[in-house]
């Protein structure tokens, strides 16, 4: 799995850095608002178990999955003693474990940045999540949108419109991880909305990383003349367009 070679190295790379903390306490603030302390939640595409610590040291019970064995080796070190359980896995095809059926049902679904990117289509995955959630639980999922203003006007500016419209291919785009490579989807608002359709209504959309830049463009934050507090203030106070790095999804489990 080439996400197991990222694993030492991931939260130095991406989590310990300015920007990341940045969206990522966009996203906290969001999921503290919505998950009551003692309520049951299911995360998937954990990465190194960063929110699930969050959300366990305010008393949420997190059940977090992945399918790298390396991040959740890391994951299971860094929640040591809260209440996290970790399970294995794979989103392109889900299977109910017995630590997942444990910990059902579930007020709510979390997958934060872009953990579903990797599949093609989500059809499969939100009838394998429908029975796990009653009425009225929240799905909030973090997924890398199909429009990202930041990366098109960087990339023309440099002339490289191929990377500039990359999401906008429907077979996805080959990026690498770990020295293997691997297909990152980016799916539209509407194709998204219409897979969770049959058991999740649309309830909130909303851009993170629409004033600061993607994630691979962090060394530009470091930089002196980057006003990173104005930026992080703007992206905090005006979410939309959904034209972002990422775009965050809510649905509410239909009756």
């Amino acid at each position: 799995m080439y996400f197991d070679a990222l694993a030492p190295t991931y939260d130095a790379d991406f989590t310990a850095t300015p920007l990341a903390r940045a969206l990522r306490g966009r996203v906290w603030a969001r999921l503290d608002a919505v998950f009551a302390p003692e309520a049951a939640l299911l995360e998937l595409a954990c990465g190194t178990g960063e929110d699930a610590r969050h959300l366990a040291q305010r008393g949420v019970r997190v059940t977090a999955t992945d399918q790298s064995a390396g991040m959740l080796a890391a994951a299971r070190a860094k929640t040591a003693g809260l209440p996290v359980k970790l399970a294995s896995l794979d989103l392109a095809a889900p299977a109910l474990s017995p630590e997942i059926q444990a910990g059902a049902p579930y007020a709510g679904v979390l997958s934060n940045f872009g953990g579903l990117n990797a599949l093609p289509r989500h059809r499969a995955l939100a009838e394998f999540l429908a029975p796990l959630v009653p009425a009225g639980g929240r799905l909030v999922l973090v997924v890398m949108g199909r429009w990202c203003a930041w990366e098109i006007g960087w990339h023309l500016l440099h002339w490289q419109p191929r990377r500039a419209f990359r999401r906008l291919n429907a077979r996805g785009s080959t990026s690498q991880a770990g020295g293997a490579d691997f297909t990152v989807y980016y799916p539209s608002t509407a194709a998204l909305q219409r897979d969770f359709a049959p058991h999740f209504q649309p309830a909130r959309v909303w851009s993170l990383g629409l004033w600061l830049p993607p994630t691979y463009l962090e060394p530009l934050t470091r930089r002196r003349w980057f006003p990173f507090r104005l930026v992080a203030a703007l992206d905090r106070r005006v979410p939309w367009p959904p034209l972002a790095d990422h775009t965050v999804y809510e649905f509410v489990r239909r009756a």
